[in-house]
């Protein structure tokens, strides 16, 4: 292919930008703060969302993943298309083959969008001029058997050479299938809060659920079960009620060389409000945050 000196010029700039966005990094208190499904006013979790939080001064970039049918990888985070992603009817992610994915529209709070839903390939081409900064993947179903998990490894390894990406799940198998074709990278286990069951949900089920459920027991035994379950390096990933109600989570989890990351379905507030309870409890900060909003203003809180 010719670059011409123009395209020379525009790619120079790319490459300038992104050396800046790498450089832009969160300074809060010792914490690894990441952008919530992307950031700015783009659809959640669409490569535009996930260009903003790369540019902007995060961390990290945490995004979710999902597998179609046909064994392909893409950034979603329901399991059913609709809200976020239009395909005419909601239809199951599951269901879908990648000619149907390019053929949807994102959706931007409700109102359907030029930009088409991205695929795990696309997310990796935009991770790739930003070393500094860390890919947080969530798989969010129960994959089907170890084989589309360690093609998802394999994927992200190939087509992010820094390396500086990690996966997480809340279903344990994913992860054990994941270390099967990574053996020494970090994984996270999302740790569910049925308490919060009308976040995803507001329905008799899920308040039923919500006002019967008790805080998960996140204490050091089933914290070195989850060592041996997973193996090494391995962390939690946790609501702030969750941290609220396991006051020695943060000193277990460091005894154990485990990472904590903290997020919360009530919003960042509330996320900072735990966080300043938990520090003055232990002394201590998790290892990083999940913000929906800005760094900067989180950070503030909690001066």
């Amino acid at each position: 292919m010719v670059i011409t000196r123009k395209k020379n010029k525009a790619v120079a700039l790319a490459l300038l930008l992104s050396l800046c966005a790498s450089l832009a990094q969160a300074e809060c208190l010792g914490m690894k703060v990441q952008a919530h499904r992307g950031a700015g006013d783009a659809p959640e979790n669409s490569l535009s969302a996930l260009r903003n939080a790369y540019f902007g001064n995060w961390d990290g970039v945490e995004t979710d993943l999902q597998l179609l049918g046909d064994g392909n990888w893409v950034v979603h985070h329901d399991v059913m298309t609709g809200r976020v992603v239009d395909t005419g009817q909601p239809v199951s992610v599951r269901q879908m083959n990648a000619e149907q994915w390019r053929a949807a529209s994102m959706k931007n709070r409700g109102a359907t969008t030029a930009e088409t839903p991205p695929f795990v390939a696309d997310l990796a081409d935009l991770a790739t001029p930003f070393p500094a900064k860390t890919l947080n993947a969530e798989i969010k179903d129960l994959a089907p058997s170890c084989a589309p998990v360690e093609a998802l490894v394999r994927q992200l390894r190939g087509g992010i050479a820094h390396g500086n990406w990690f996966l997480t799940s809340g279903v344990p198998n994913n992860l054990v299938c994941a270390r099967r074709a990574d053996p020494q990278g970090y994984l996270g286990l999302i740790v569910f809060d049925a308490r919060n069951a009308q976040a995803f949900g507001a329905n008799r089920v899920s308040r039923f659920i919500a006002r019967n459920a008790r805080a998960p027991k996140l204490d050091k035994p089933w914290l070195q079960r989850v060592q041996q379950q997973i193996g090494m390096p391995v962390g939690v990933h946790v609501d702030a009620r969750s941290l609220d109600a396991n006051p020695n989570l943060l000193a277990d989890a460091a005894g154990l060389n485990m990472p904590v990351f903290v997020y919360a379905v009530d919003g960042d507030s509330a996320l900072a409000a735990s966080l300043l309870r938990a520090q003055k409890r232990s002394h201590r900060w998790p290892s990083g945050v999940i913000l929906d909003g800005s760094g900067e203003a989180f950070c503030g809180m909690l001066d």
